[in-house]
Parts: C-alpha cells; sequence; structure tokens
C-alpha cells in the first residue's frame, strides 16, 4: 500500500558519546545518564526515537552501528555527553547512508559566579563536537548540527526542522510519479533527464495506460460511490446546477486515482490534458480526484508536469501538505498574485469560513464532458511557494520564496479555485528574480514560513538553493 497519506514524525537513533578514559577517572558519570535521559525525553518531542544509548567504547559504537543499519532510522542524532573523541564515531559516520545530526548541547544553561571543577566536569562537550565535525569536514561526511542548550525551545524548534528535512530526503527515493497521458508538447520547462532524476535525487515516474484507468472507474462499487456522494453534500454547498451523475462519475474517477496509486506503489500524480481529450470516450477529466488526493498527500502537477507532481510530494514529505499552483497574472497595484490553474487546487488549503462550491463545470476543449468543479479561495496567512530546475551545471536547483496571502472578500464572478498572494518583496523585483534564477512556470506552495525548512532539505540533497 502507498504510505502518501501518512505524515509522521522522523524516526532517528540517538547516540549520547563521551570518552572511555572518563569510565575510570571521571566523577560525573551517574550526571551525564541522567542528562542524556531528559535529552531523549526533550528529544522525543520531535521525533520517535527507535533505538539511544550512550556510547563510550568502540565495541559498543560498533553494536550500535549494527542495530541502527538494521532499523534504518530518518537519522542518527549524536550528542557529546562531555568530551569525545571524533575516532569514536567516525568509522560509524564513513560507513552509513543514513543523515546525522549532530545535537550540541550540555545539561547547563549558565556558567554561574559559583562555577566549581565539577561543573566544566559535567558539561564539557563543545570540544569534542569540533574534533568531530573538523574529521567529517576534512572526509567530506555529510551532517548538520544544531547548537543550543537542551531545553531552548527556539533552538529545539531548528533541531525539528532539520529532522524534518533529514526525513524527507530519505523519502525522495520514494517518490513515484503516475502520469497519465504523457506531457504537454512544447512546455520545455517540463523536460528533464531520467537518469540525473534518479540518481541526483530520486523519484521515479511510470506511464499509467488510458484505458487502464477508465476502467478502473468503471469498476468502482456503486454503492461506494453513493456513499461519497452523500458525504460531500454535507461537506461542499453542492450548487443545484450540479446533475448527480456528473457528481458520481467525478467520484468514481476519484476512487479510480486511489486505488492506482496504491495498486502502483505510487504517490504523486500528473495528466496531461491535451491528449485526454482526444481519447474517444476517455471521458471526464479528473479535476475532483485531483483537488480531493492533494489534501491526502499526493503529489500533484497539471499538463504532464512530473518534476513539478514530484516536487509536490517532496514538499508534502517535509511539511505535510503542499498546493499546487502558477502565477497567471499581476495586480502591480497592490502588488498582489492571482494564483490559479485550470481546476486544480487542494481542498486542504481552502478558506475555513466558507464552504466550497461544488458545482457543475464545463472543459473548454470542445466535446470534453462536464465534471464536479470547485470554487473555493485559500486560507489567508504566511506561504512558501518554491519550484525547481535542473541547472546548466548538472544540478538540481529549488528556486523559493515566501509570501502573504492577504483576507480579501471572495471574488464571487470567477468559477474555481484561485487565491491571491503578495511575495515578500515588490512583485516587479520578486518577477525578475524568479525568472533569472531558472523558475518554471509550476509552483508547490505550502502554508508558513518554510525557506529554511527548504534550505535544509536542499542540503541534504546536494541542490542548489536560490531564494527570490
Amino acid at each position: 500500500m502507498s504510505d502518501f497519506r501518512k505524515f509522521s514524525k522522523p524516526r532517528v537513533a540517538y547516540l549520547g558519546l563521551s570518552l572511555e578514559l572518563y569510565l575510570e577517572t571521571s566523577p560525573s558519570l551517574k550526571d551525564w545518564d541522567k542528562a542524556f535521559k531528559k535529552w531523549c525525553k526533550k528529544l522525543s518531542n520531535y521525533a520517535d526515537i527507535l533505538y539511544s544509548r550512550t556510547c563510550f567504547k568502540d565495541a559498543e559504537i560498533e553494536e550500535a552501528a549494527a542495530k541502527i543499519e538494521a532499523l534504518q532510522p530518518d537519522a542518527i542524532v549524536l550528542s557529546a555527553l562531555s568530551y569525545t573523541p571524533s575516532m569514536l564515531v567516525y568509522p560509524l559516520a564513513a560507513k552509513t547512508n543514513i543523515p546525522i545530526i549532530i545535537w550540541n548541547t550540555q545539561d547547563d544553561a549558565i556558567i554561574s559566579d559559583k562555577y566549581v571543577p565539577l561543573d566544566l566536569d559535567r558539561n564539557h562537550t563543545v570540544q569534542g563536537i569540533h574534533d568531530i565535525t573538523n574529521v567529517f569536514f576534512q572526509n567530506k561526511i555529510k551532517y548538520a548540527i544544531v547548537s543550543g542548550h537542551w531545553n531552548d525551545n527556539a533552538r529545539c524548534a531548528l533541531l525539528e526542522e532539520e529532522l524534518y528535512a533529514a526525513k524527507a530526503y530519505r523519502a525522495a527515493k520514494n517518490i513515484k510519479v503516475l502520469a497519465l497521458g504523457g506531457a504537454f508538447v512544447g512546455m520545455g520547462d517540463f523536460e528533464y533527464d531520467t537518469g540525473m532524476l534518479r540518481k541526483k535525487w530520486g523519484p521515479t515516474v511510470q506511464d499509467l495506460d488510458t484505458k487502464e484507468f477508465c476502467e478502473e472507474a468503471a469498476s468502482i462499487n456503486k454503492k461506494l460511490v453513493e456513499k461519497k456522494r452523500q458525504e460531500d453534500l454535507k461537506f461542499f454547498a453542492v450548487r443545484p446546477d450540479l446533475d448527480a451523475d456528473v457528481h458520481r462519475e467525478s467520484i468514481r474517477r476519484y476512487f479510480a486515482l486511489i486505488n492506482l496509486l496504491n495498486k502502483y506503489d505510487a504517490n504523486a500524480f500528473t495528466m496531461n490534458f491535451t491528449r485526454l481529450v482526444k481519447i474517444p470516450d476517455f471521458g471526464q477529466l479528473p479535476f475532483y480526484a485531483i483537488n480531493c488526493s492533494m489534501a491526502e498527500g499526493v503529489g500533484y502537477a497539471g499538463e504532464g508536469d512530473s518534476l513539478r507532481a514530484a516536487l509536490m510530494r517532496q514538499m508534502i514529505e517535509l511539511t505535510g501538505i503542499a498546493n499546487f499552483t502558477e502565477i497567471y497574472t499581476i495586480d502591480w497595484k497592490r502588488d498582489l498574485m492571482f494564483m490559479s490553474h485550470m481546476q486544480e487546487c487542494s481542498i486542504g488549503s481552502a478558506r475555513k469560513d466558507r464552504k466550497i462550491e461544488l458545482r457543475q463545470m464545463p472543459f473548454w476543449v470542445k466535446g470534453s464532458p462536464d465534471y464536479a468543479g470547485m470554487y473555493f479561495t485559500l486560507e489567508a496567512g504566511d506561504y512558501t511557494g518554491v519550484s525547481c530546475t535542473a541547472t546548466p551545471e548538472g544540478k538540481w536547483r529549488f528556486v523559493a520564496f515566501e509570501g502573504t496571502v492577504p483576507q480579501l472578500p471572495f471574488i464571487d464572478t470567477y468559477n474555481r479555485a484561485y487565491w491571491l498572494l503578495r511575495p515578500n518583496k515588490p512583485v516587479a523585483e520578486f518577477l525578475d528574480n524568479y525568472s533569472l534564477f531558472g523558475g518554471a512556470h509550476h509552483l508547490a506552495a505550502v502554508p508558513g514560513k518554510k525557506l529554511n525548512a527548504i534550505r535544509r532539505l536542499a542540503k541534504w540533497l546536494d541542490f542548489d538553493f536560490v531564494e527570490c
């Protein structure tokens, strides 16, 4: 079964490190043990700890390494209990492909005017961290570090952000896009090197046969469809013009999409309407299915754009929620960008003070059947937009920016999902930067200020990162 609905805490192994010599000489062994237990409890707020222990000896590290490799957590978190020699942990770091995050902390938060040698003995961790990070640096071992007192919530929030970035990085190789109808011919920013996608990022793309999609939709149980329709009548503001059979067909296509994603162990989807509308008897375009499934964690991008469908799922792995969009037109006077698409927009991002309207919508290509369309706008607040592209140097790049959705009246004359976004720079300056940095015309958007989270993910993935 696909895990596209699942968003859980990062899974980690946590090691507290020290020097073997201290087992015989240090008066602080019990204090270090108490401190490590406190740190474990704090870390458990941000991650599921699959395995934890303190290590003083090479044999203890070897035992820990074997168990960690078997568990395959999202990250290995390391903390120094005292001075720690780098060569204690270097063999583990040199062999593993699991992200290493150093939580550089100590038990006490202050150095008082009554400081005694024992206080120093309990808290001398930093120089060991510097030994470790210097050796990692020299040997090109990828790692991240977050420094701060273990009970400093602001610094712990950065640790949490790093943990989720590592988790998203590990998930990249499990991103799989189902592509229905190929790619829109002529949209060059959709093109990519398949080898580069797999080797330097991780996602894969599989073509989905249009006949299989239609057969799957036709096979959906009628009672299941009707149950979902009755739920929709309560959840949505259903317009009287929506024909019940049109609604049912949209629901069938939703269940067909979910079933096929599960069948092929995929968690992202794209479709190319220009091909689908030319196939006799293909039927409705699955816009209803797309809007609902995005809210459940399915990565999506329109018009056969497999790259940004993978990007969408990557952002969902990082933040738990993402929305597909593009910049359609500009309000130059108010520094606002009109964000929309043909119909696709995640219902999980919809403004909560008014129900989403479900209405009968024609598609603008002649001969394409009506479908159950949606009208809504997004919840006000901070958002982060991100696109991705290949660079001329053969690397992947995130092009990212932050902005705000203001609380504005609904544009009731518009007929589909939309939102207005104000970037954190004057819109003209932002647009210049976005184009100069290689931003594509399809974007993923996530709620909140997430630039630093995306920057951390870029580091793990070895992507370029640029902020517009």
